[in-house]
């Protein structure tokens, strides 16, 4: 039997429909297939449409649609009409057209079923790419992605849903072209976000565009320039000095003077702060220190951390030995981030880490510079910044620093040393000083 051909009803017209032709015993049987294209992106020679055609990313994703199409009209026909003339009937002798009429309807059935998987709009894929994260594995780790990572893209997804919202634009692929970026800065500049954020939100946006372009669903290629490198962080980072200010704060005498709320969980805040500033770990991981394997005979503890899954072992410093002992191994965890934060300012404050300071951050496009005293910029992952500047300061190598980090490149590593042009010439100094005939 002669395989179904297509062509065109009009071929000279700008518009035709596409006909379906089958021949056998002498009979030809000649039916539209209700599909209607632009005669210019018709190629007789393969009787599909050129999907290379100029044309919007909706336009293109038609042509792959029609000839998705036909090609499910050609398999249906080659199963039902192999079936129908199997044994003694011929084509001459059917009334082929129910049969074709049918075949057509199932390919095109299928078809937009196919399409109703593939063709979800960009905000409905990122919600089900998220629902289904915990589930992914991270090929560099071999470990699913953590709800951690999760509760970030969904940060995300929900500023990607304010912007659609406010800026009326349609949530379709076609929104990711080259001028997304400039949108969506100006946008998230006039809500005042950081330029870390917006660039946080380009990074999480590539990974969802890639998994949606695999998934076969048409995306442009503009979303590939889209910049995904931030800023260098102007943070800051306590001396042992203030630390130990920190750390050796009378909280029942303070409590006593009306100074701190009795009910406050601020004396556990403050107590895992100080193990962070002596261990550099994450405020996740201070969580998990319970998990910890503390080995009073080396002197250190060993914990696989969260974020990166690399162990890392760390020598107990004083104050961690002297706190390990207060809680009998037990430790608590920590309260909601915000409020933990809160209390680790009021902490410094209490300490008297008074110091006035500049911050600069690019912000709606602009570099705002604050002058804000040293305990106002105090969060939990100044702990970390802290433990690797004094450790350098000190003059511990940089790779044995970040054997207790856990960073894997020094570029990033160097990003959390927080030391002054005089505290460089000063260490330098020190350095000449030893080496001085």
């Amino acid at each position: 039997m002669n395989k179904i051909r297509f062509n065109l009803q009009y071929p000279n017209k700008e518009q035709s429909l596409i006909m379906a032709i089958v021949r056998g015993g002498g009979k030809q049987i000649k039916k539209s297939t209700g599909i209607s294209v632009p005669t210019s992106v018709w190629d007789k020679s393969t009787q599909r449409c050129n999907e290379n055609t100029e044309g919007t990313v909706k336009f293109k994703r038609g042509l792959k649609k029609i000839n998705k199409q036909l090609n499910e009209i050609s398999n249906r026909w080659s199963q039902i009409g192999n079936f129908w003339l199997s044994g003694s009937i011929s084509l001459s002798d059917l009334d082929l057209n129910p049969i074709f009429d049918n075949a057509v309807k199932s390919a095109k059935k299928e078809v937009e079923d196919e399409e109703a998987r593939t063709n979800r709009t960009p905000l409905r894929y990122f919600q089900d790419y998220i629902n289904g994260m915990t589930s992914i594995v991270n090929r560099a780790t071999g470990r699913c992605i953590s709800t951690r990572t999760q509760g970030h893209h969904i940060v995300v997804l929900n500023r990607m849903k304010a912007f659609i919202a406010e800026t009326r634009l349609s949530d379709s692929f076609e929104l990711f072209d080259s001028t997304f970026e400039r949108r969506f800065t100006a946008w998230a500049n006039s809500k005042g976000y950081a330029y870390n954020t917006i660039v946080a939100t380009f990074s999480i946006l590539k990974v969802w565009l890639n998994h949606a372009k695999k998934d076969g669903l048409i995306v442009g290629e503009d979303y590939h320039i889209l910049p995904s490198k931030g800023s260098d962080s102007d943070n800051i980072a306590l001396s042992s000095d203030e630390i130990e200010a920190i750390y050796k704060l009378d909280i029942p005498c303070l409590i006593a003077n009306n100074q701190i709320d009795a009910k406050s969980s601020i004396e556990t805040t403050r107590d895992l702060f100080i193990i962070g500033c002596w261990t550099g770990l994450r405020r996740a991981d201070l969580n998990r220190i319970n998990e910890a394997v503390f080995d009073f005979d080396s002197n250190t503890l060993t914990i696989q951390t969260q974020k990166t899954d690399s162990r890392v072992t760390i020598p107990l410093h004083p104050f961690v030995r002297q706190l390990y002992k207060k809680y009998n191994g037990n430790f608590p965890r920590l309260i909601d981030k915000g409020k933990a934060n809160a209390q680790l300012r009021e902490l410094g404050r209490l300490a008297g880490i008074d110091t006035l300071t500049l911050r600069s951050t690019v912000k709606g496009g602009k570099t705002v510079t604050e002058r804000l005293l040293k305990y106002q910029r105090i969060g939990f992952h100044t702990g970390r910044r802290s433990f690797a500047t004094n450790l350098y300061k000190m003059g511990a190598p940089a790779i044995s620093i970040m054997q207790m980090t856990g960073h894997t490149t020094e570029a990033n590593f160097l990003k959390y040393i927080k030391v002054s042009k005089e505290e460089h010439a000063a260490m330098m100094q020190k350095f000449f000083n030893k080496t001085a005939v």
